[in-house]
């Protein structure tokens, strides 16, 4: 097992079993649970002299996980000051970190996770170079994400006619429209960022029909951000000097936060005019592993 947990600081703990490359890691894995399937909740409906019951809808529940492992050092200073290191960065008052599996064949996935009450566990295991630690950490969204993130570079429609057209007019051109795939079997939220200088973007997920749409003018050296996390919704219109403003009024009634569906996806891109440079992120979306 090869683990690594990132802190909402940034600090890094790797958690591994010695290998032929890691002989003698500062922090051996142990033992861990809570990486497989995730619990789920099932709203259910019975009607008048139904056999059974209608199911609604299923939910997962958040994910709990537990791993153990032991803490090495030098000496007992250098084994005190890793406990410290560890206490900071297993702090749920910091906020989420990341846990981050990593694969026999190289392959990561990351949960978004806050350590549970009362961890890290200093156990009575322990000697002067030595302490076992048991952390029990809690995911709230369950599922397990590839990591790192892909990246897709968009081209689209630019260009084009405004209405009421008038004629001759020129009429926007087709540009790259890109398939993406969900390896997982859960929709996958995406971050989208848009460069100026452009007009009235529109970026459309084809699969399931869904479009955000802008009406706006977004001048060179602005960008617009947008994130489909749900609980996370985002839509801001960058300035050149980094100044975020709120651009969820300039979104048309009929935008959906859209997100991408299991298996693949068909996006495309366009706007009324300007060479905008399109950037979507993502990672595929698994219930377990």
């Amino acid at each position: 097992m090869k683990l690594k947990w990132v802190s909402p600081e940034g600090t890094e703990i790797p958690i591994e079993t010695p290998s032929r490359t890691t002989p003698n890691p500062t922090y051996i894995y142990e033992t861990s649970s809570g990486f497989g399937g995730s619990d789920s909740v099932s709203s259910l409906q019975r009607g008048a002299y139904q056999d059974g019951e209608t199911l609604l809808s299923v939910y997962l529940s958040p994910r709990r996980l537990s791993v153990t492992f032991t803490i090495t050092a030098e000496s007992l200073i250098a084994l005190q000051s890793r406990r410290k290191m560890i206490s900071r960065a297993f702090n749920p008052r910091a906020g989420i970190g990341t846990l981050i599996w990593i694969q026999e064949d190289g392959s990561e996935y990351a949960l978004n996770c806050i350590a549970d009450s009362g961890s890290p566990i200093f156990t009575t295991s322990a000697g002067d170079t030595w302490q076992q630690v048991i952390v029990d950490i809690m995911a709230p969204d369950p599922c397990w994400y590839s990591y790192p993130a892909d990246e897709l570079h968009l081209a689209g429609l630019t260009g084009g006619a405004a209405f009421p057209i008038e004629f001759p007019a020129e009429f926007a051109t087709q540009g790259a429209t890109r398939a993406v795939s969900n390896l997982g079997g859960i929709p996958a939220p995406v971050q989208i960022s848009i460069s100026g200088p452009i007009t009235n973007p529109v970026i459309e997920n084809l699969t399931s029909g869904q479009a955000l749409s802008l009406t706006l003018d977004v001048a060179a050296g602005e960008s617009i951000y947008i994130d489909t996390t749900y609980g996370a919704l985002k839509c801001r219109l960058i300035a050149s000097n980094g100044t975020q403003t709120n651009a969820m009024p300039y979104l048309s009634d009929d935008s959906e936060f859209w997100q991408l569906e299991p298996g693949e996806n068909i996006l495309t891109y366009s706007a009324t005019s300007g060479s905008a440079e399109v950037v979507v992120n993502f990672a595929s979306r698994y219930t377990g592993l």
